[in-house]
Order: C-alpha cells, then sequence, then structure tokens
C-alpha cells in the first residue's frame, strides 16, 4: 500500500520521516522495530508521537478545515479554538497557519488541522462579545472536511466606547497580534522583567518588543514593553509605564517594597497584582498605589489557584471553597473603598506566565478590565481611564452601568441634609456556559440589593436605586454559577460625599491595623520590613480619627 508522507523543509526530519515510512509499511522491518531496544529505537517513536500531527495523522487520519465568520457580516474572523480527544484530553497539534499557546490554537479566519481517526471535542470562541461555539467532531481515515463557525455577536463594546486591557501578560510579543484579535483585547503592557523573590527574570529577546517606540497599533491593538513586575516577600506589584520603566532587578529578596512603589508611581501606574500581598497597608500608607488587580491570575480560566502563595492567607472558614480566594480579594479590596480611598480595581490574568514553577495556561484576558474611553482610545486615555476609576474588571460577564450619565468612577455631591436616590443603567451579556445567576448591588461593602436573572428581565431591565443621605460608595455586581471558580464582573465604584468628606469606616481602617500586626509577626527578625510597618501606622492611626461610619 502506497503511502504520501508529508514534505519537511527540515533534510533530518525527512530521513527519519523516510526511515519511519519504511519500518511502518514493511511488516518484517516494523516488528525488529518494535522489538528492538536502544537509543535508535526510541528516538525514532518519540520523534512519531511528538510530531503525530504531521506523521500519522497524514497516513491513517484525516484533515479538517475550520472557518470562522461573523454571522450577520459574513466577514472572517479571528477566533481561539480548543480541541479534545474521547477521554477529554487536550489534542496536540501545530497548524502551519495558526498559533499555538498552551491549549489553544488561534487562527485568523480559517485553519486545517490534521487529526486521527476518533471522535473529538471542540470549543471556539471569539472573546466574550460573541456567542462561543462548540460542538462534537469525528474524523475518519484519510477524511477531508469543513467546518462552518459563523458567530453571533452579542455586544459591541467599542462602539459603547469600552476598550479591554491586561495587564498580567508575559506572552511572546509576535504571537500577540492574532491573540489580541482572536481574544478581542485592546490593550496590553507586556511584562518585559520580573524580580522573583530576588531573582531577575527576563523574557527572551526574541519574545518582546524592544522599546516603547515599537509599540504596535493594528486597527484597535496596542501593545509594548510597558509593564514590569516585583514580587519578593508575598508582595507582587506591578509597574506600567509607556515611557521608561523602574529597574525592578534593583532591589534583593528582602529588601523593602516601598522603593519599588514609589518607583513604579513616578514611572506611570503603580498596581497591586494580588490585593492580599502583605505590604498592601504600606502602598497605601504611601500614597503610591494606583490600582489593585481585584481578578489575578489566581482565577484561571474554569479555575482557581485556591491559596494566596507567600501573601496574607485568609481565613478558610470565612472565604472557603473554590470561590473563596477570589471572594477574599475583593473583600480586601472593599475595605479600602470603606476607608474612604479612591483606588479602582483592575485585573490581569497572567498569561504566559509561570507561578510556583508551573506555567499558566489561561488564555490572554481571561481576567480583563474595561476602561471607558469614548471616542478617543489612545495607549495614554486607556490609562487615564483606568486611574480615574472608569473601568469594569470582569472573568465572565460583560457589565455596563450608568448613573445619571456618568460612568464609574464619578463622585456625587451631597449637600448638608440632602437625600438623594440614584438609578443605574445596566447592560449586561454573558458567556453562555456560565450563565449569571445574579445580579447585586453593593453600597458600602453590604449587598443591599440581590437580583436573579429570570427576576431582572421580569422588571424590565431595571434595577432598584440606590438611597444616600451621608457618605459612601456603590458598585454592581454580576455573578455567575461556575462552581469551579469565582466568575464575576464588576463594575468600579460610584463615589458619594456629603459636605466633601468621604465616609471612613472604623472596622475597615482596623482591619488595616491588625494586618499590620500580622506582617510584625510574619517578618520578626528583618528590621528594615519592621521600620517600614512602623512608619505606616501613623496613616492608619491618623484614618482612625478620622473615621465618621463603624
Amino acid at each position: 500500500m502506497n503511502r504520501r508522507w508529508p514534505l519537511t523543509q527540515r533534510p533530518a526530519e525527512g530521513l527519519i520521516y523516510g526511515v519511519l515510512s519504511l519500518c511502518m509499511n514493511n511488516p518484517p522491518i516494523r516488528q525488529v522495530v518494535v522489538s528492538a531496544s536502544g537509543t535508535f529505537a526510541w528516538l525514532l517513536f518519540a520523534l512519531a508521537f511528538a510530531r503525530g500531527d504531521r506523521l500519522f495523522a497524514a497516513t491513517s487520519g484525516g484533515t479538517l478545515t475550520l472557518k470562522a465568520s461573523d454571522q450577520e457580516t459574513k466577514e472572517p474572523l479571528a477566533a481561539r479554538l480548543e480541541l479534545r480527544d474521547n477521554r477529554g484530553r487536550p489534542v496536540r497539534t501545530r497548524p502551519e497557519e495558526a498559533i499555538v499557546v498552551a491549549d489553544s490554537i488561534y487562527f485568523d479566519g480559517i485553519v486545517t488541522v490534521r487529526l486521527a481517526p476518533g471522535h473529538y471535542t471542540f470549543l471556539a470562541e471569539v472573546g466574550p462579545e460573541f456567542i462561543t461555539r462548540s460542538g462534537n467532531l469525528t474524523v475518519e481515515p484519510n477524511s477531508e472536511g469543513t467546518q462552518e463557525l459563523p458567530f453571533e455577536r452579542k455586544v459591541n463594546m467599542h462602539k459603547e466606547g469600552w476598550w479591554a486591557g491586561d495587564l498580567d501578560v508575559q506572552l511572546r510579543a509576535k504571537d500577540l497580534p492574532m491573540v489580541m484579535k482572536a481574544r478581542v483585547v485592546d490593550f496590553v503592557p507586556v511584562t518585559t522583567t520580573v524580580n522573583d523573590h530576588g531573582k531577575c527574570r527576563e523574557l527572551k529577546p526574541a519574545a518582546r518588543v524592544r522599546s516603547a517606540k515599537a509599540a504596535v497599533q493594528r486597527t484597535s491593538q496596542l501593545f509594548g514593553p510597558w509593564a514590569a513586575a516585583d514580587c519578593r516577600r508575598g508582595n507582587c506589584l506591578l509597574a506600567v509605564s509607556l515611557e521608561k520603566l523602574p529597574d525592578v532587578c534593583h532591589w534583593k529578596a528582602d529588601d523593602s517594597s516601598l522603593a519599588s512603589a514609589e518607583a513604579a508611581h513616578e514611572a506611570g501606574t503603580c498596581v497591586a497584582m494580588t490585593p492580599y500581598s502583605w505590604d498592601l497597608p504600606l502602598w497605601v500608607a504611601s500614597h503610591k498605589l494606583d490600582a489593585v488587580d481585584v481578578i489575578n491570575r489566581h482565577s484561571q480560566l474554569n479555575a482557581a489557584i485556591d491559596n494566596e502563595a507567600d501573601g496574607r492567607p485568609r481565613q478558610r472558614i470565612e472565604f472557603s471553597g473554590k470561590s473563596g480566594n477570589g471572594r477574599y480579594a475583593e473583600a480586601i479590596y472593599h475595605h479600602l473603598l470603606n476607608c474612604g480611598l479612591r483606588i479602582p480595581p483592575a485585573a490581569g490574568s497572567g498569561a504566559g506566565a509561570t507561578m510556583g514553577g508551573r506555567s499558566i495556561s489561561s488564555p490572554l484576558g481571561t481576567n480583563r478590565v474595561y476602561v471607558r474611553c469614548g471616542e478617543t482610545y489612545t495607549r495614554e486615555s486607556w490609562m487615564e481611564g483606568l486611574r480615574a476609576g472608569q473601568v469594569s474588571v470582569t472573568n465572565g460577564p460583560l457589565l455596563r452601568v450608568k448613573v445619571e450619565g456618568q460612568p464609574p468612577g464619578h463622585v456625587f455631591q451631597l449637600e448638608s441634609g440632602e437625600k438623594r436616590e440614584f438609578q443605574l443603567a445596566l447592560n449586561l451579556a454573558f458567556y453562555e456556559a456560565t450563565q449569571v445567576e445574579y445580579l447585586e448591588i453593593v453600597k458600602n461593602g453590604q449587598a443591599i440589593h440581590q437580583i436573579r436573572v429570570d427576576e431582572f428581565a421580569k422588571m424590565g431591565g431595571r434595577l432598584p436605586s440606590v438611597p444616600f443621605d451621608s457618605s459612601g460608595w456603590f458598585l454592581v455586581r454580576a455573578v455567575t454559577n461556575n462552581s469551579n471558580v469565582y466568575q464575576f464582573a464588576t463594575t468600579g465604584p460610584y463615589y458619594v460625599e456629603a459636605n466633601y468628606q468621604p465616609r471612613i469606616s472604623r472596622a475597615s481602617v482596623q482591619y488595616f491595623l491588625n494586618w499590620l500586626d500580622d506582617a510584625a509577626k510574619k517578618f520578626t527578625g528583618n528590621a528594615a520590613v519592621l521600620a517600614d510597618i512602623e512608619a505606616s501606622r501613623p496613616f492608619w492611626k491618623e484614618l482612625l480619627t478620622k473615621a465618621n461610619a463603624d
């Protein structure tokens, strides 16, 4: 039986493929190879399985061509594809016209995959703005097939003035145009340098854009070498700068993190990548913290890293289960707001990064922050919108809210004795795989209204009003029924000030004073850290004297 083997541009591979062809198509020789032991036999079969998509699939499998398009406009779409075999294992294949990152295949409109005979499941998506496609496939020997994948759009965030970013990315720059397009992510500050517990890691030269001037803009795509991470002593800070980044590798493992926070803030924007970093109260007291990753790399695609790494651990009785880490991060952020602080939420996925020696497989934009830029979208306007808190963060639902025509981050003023009720205008979309279970209006850290989605529809899409007669803050949250991870979306907060004074909760200020006590016990013996802790206490003690709420 004659078989056609794929051509290769590598002579050595061609020679090995030729030998394998001879072996596998001649029973006596095949028996010798199968019975043989030693380096050569193992080399042949290791190569065969490692390159199975180009070898065995070509001889006995089939090819499948997938075509992704916009259902309405019929225009081709870039998409992300997952293929799994009948045992649920990811299929390892590398189509020439696609980009493969972890278990994801990214392609621009059309891709042809070679598969061994068998049954497969697939999932294809074009970010959260289109309905996800999934289904089953059967590949017969030597077959050729085509699968049309028309995607129905649910929402157009750009038309509404919202632009998506992911603040924790270590993917190769050459892959980003395709991946960003398939995931509908607009803004990516690529992390180029990481201080990993005192050891410096830099992305390989081929994996990074070398200067800010080399930033790429294709349609809405903006990315460049605009981030550096400092992760030491249970802390992780991200410096985002459109100009020059601070040298995060300057500090040793046990050095103070305050100098790093100041350098990050002076360079552009300083972000707490994990809210439970031990030094969070120190960064706040230094007035250098610009944003907090409320949804961070511990929240992965349909899974959670169920720990706080080296950070301040949660009380597992209060924050139990797979959603515990995510709810803990959110609760810390709400305590910050209850202290009268205006710090916006943000999000990052950790795409392409490693954590605890393991690669993070979450796709780009798994956790994302939408910034309202209006009609003027540039890298500068995106960063300005982030710092202003005109944001919505999510690892699932798409949640957009306006209050009296204003985006999140707005400050409403109350005159002495004035009472107001704020009416919320809400738009909501979500992945069909994990439905939104309920909506909540959160006021001063407490859910004052919880509305199930079916009830929301009966209410004509109108949320209850939010009453205020004193200072405070409020936001809207949407929570899904995903039991594997805390999957939700939250708007940035709206602020209400009576007599131009923020609401300051005694309980929340005391929460961070207790945090400092725990940190002092944690780092007993580290004189520099203990000095930083004591230096930050006056800020929190003074804030406690200004408290005007329980």
